[in-house]
């Protein structure tokens, strides 16, 4: 993590020296999660103002803070080192863009509608076999997350392997003045916040801010399959290498097939087979991504495939638990789109069993496109081999309106969890005698499906 003297701040900053000059260690925005010696950023919301909490970061372990220098400085912490800067949230950017230019780290920055954690975990598994590698954090990926991220890095960090998310247009142009990437990767275009911009064109527009931002020298990773982008400009002297399944592409993954545990593919034209241990062609992709990556870096083909053959996700996405001899779960709950879930669905599908229940939530951030999206993804159900629809939330009539129940395929619906557990309990126990049973869990964060993955495990593993 940065470590550097308030005076160095100060100079980054264009702000007056401090009255006292201290080293800090690391950066902290939230009064409550301070490290030792820390430097207490306090930073304003819609319904908080960080200043409010300086003293409660003191009595934590900061050692000094930045100050906004609109607001007088309260007289019980006006002995303790501080600068005065002119925007606090500006100022942490500043600070992170300064320390990633001090490591003089490379970064391969990441966004997409969908597989953004996936595939950092993937790339950053690939890049560890050669350099030492640093990696988002979670979802820190905002203009307050993605510097954070950067200023909890290593001073040994050599690639740096950043997600970038967005809600509006310009959003990822500013990550991309912070964090300088060498590398963009853009996984894929679905409708994720569409309800915000208006349209995948917008979405596109969007994400292609990373691209617009990388320098001569650098390399764009991008998907073969996406016409929104092909016609976009790249800027002069940055390479671009398509990914996916097309004789166009410059990276090809062949003769894909599920497997026990997983998937198994040959990446062409380097001829390579991997065995990664995680479900679905859609991560067999991400991986294409991280495989492109380290070929970037010069990474040895064998010992990336050997890397990918060893990895593992974030939790809550294509986590596949073994509940019993008789009963499977996909544990896809950390996030839904409408794209994510027809991946996920064909994961649940390509599971060799007898049974299939998918219990699918609320997508958000759709806007007016909700009703309409829904009931797409409800339809997708109907045709995916998949026996019952436990459908949850408040969109949940829409997912089963254009969905006809027969003797094959049964529909329920579910206002929130706490209904939806007996009904997904009875489904399970109605069909035991049919074989093995698998059921896949997908929905957006704000559904707090975890909440079933632990009746799931409480009931069937106890």
């Amino acid at each position: 993590m940065i470590r550097a003297t308030l005076s160095q701040i100060a100079a980054v900053l264009h702000a007056l020296s401090p009255a006292q000059d201290i080293e800090f260690h690391g950066v902290s925005t939230d009064s409550r999660q301070v490290s030792p010696r820390a430097l207490y950023i306090p930073l304003r919301g819609e319904h908080f103002d960080g200043h409010d909490f300086v003293r409660a970061a003191l009595d934590n372990g900061a050692s000094s803070f930045l100050w906004d220098q609109s607001l007088p400085v309260p007289t019980e912490v006006s002995h303790v080192p501080h600068v005065l800067v002119t925007d606090t949230l500006q100022a942490l950017q500043s600070i992170a863009l300064f320390y990633r230019r001090e490591l003089g780290v490379k970064v391969v920055a990441i966004t997409g509608s969908n597989g953004k954690t996936s595939t950092k975990d993937l790339v950053a598994q690939v890049l560890s076999v050669q350099f030492n590698t640093y990696k988002t954090e979670g979802n820190l990926n905002n203009h307050i997350g993605l510097p954070l991220s950067i200023l909890r890095m290593p001073e040994n960090t050599e690639i740096a392997v950043l997600e970038m998310g967005m809600n509006a247009l310009l959003e990822i142009a500013r990550l991309c003045e912070i964090a300088q990437p060498d590398v963009g990767v853009i996984t894929n275009i679905g409708e994720a916040h569409i309800g915000m911009l208006g349209s995948r064109e917008n979405i596109a527009r969007a994400k292609w801010e990373l691209i617009e931002s990388l320098q001569p020298g650098a390399l764009a990773i991008l998907p073969d399959d996406e016409p929104l982008i092909q016609d976009l400009t790249v800027p002069p002297g940055v390479d671009v290498w398509y990914v996916g399944e097309s004789p166009e592409a410059q990276l090809q993954i062949s003769r894909y097939h599920p497997v026990d545990g997983g998937c198994s593919f040959v990446i062409l034209p380097d001829q390579l087979t991997v065995n990664l241990p995680i479900h679905g062609k859609h991560q067999a992709r991400n991986a294409l991504c991280a495989f492109a990556c380290a070929k970037f870096f010069a990474i040895d083909g064998t010992s990336v495939a050997s890397a990918l053959g060893k990895s593992s996700l974030t939790h809550m996405r294509m986590e596949v638990v073994e509940l019993s001899d008789t009963l499977t779960l996909i544990n896809d709950a950390y996030n839904a789109a409408p794209s994510s879930t027809y991946a996920a669905l064909t994961v649940l599908q390509e599971l060799p069993c007898d049974y299939r229940i998918a219990v699918l939530g609320d997508m958000m951030e759709l806007g007016q496109e909700s009703e309409r999206l829904h009931a797409k993804v409800g339809v997708a159900v109907m045709h995916s081999g998949t026996n019952a629809l436990l459908a949850v939330g408040d969109y949940a009539q829409y997912m089963v309106q254009e969905v006809n129940e027969s003797a094959s395929f049964q529909v329920a619906t579910a206002a929130n969890i706490t209904d939806a557990w007996p009904i997904l309990q009875s489904l399970i126990q109605s069909n035991q005698s049919i074989g093995k049973t698998v059921i896949l869990l997908k929905a957006s964060r704000k559904m707090q499906f975890e909440q079933l993955v632990i009746l799931l495990k409480d009931f069937f593993m106890h």
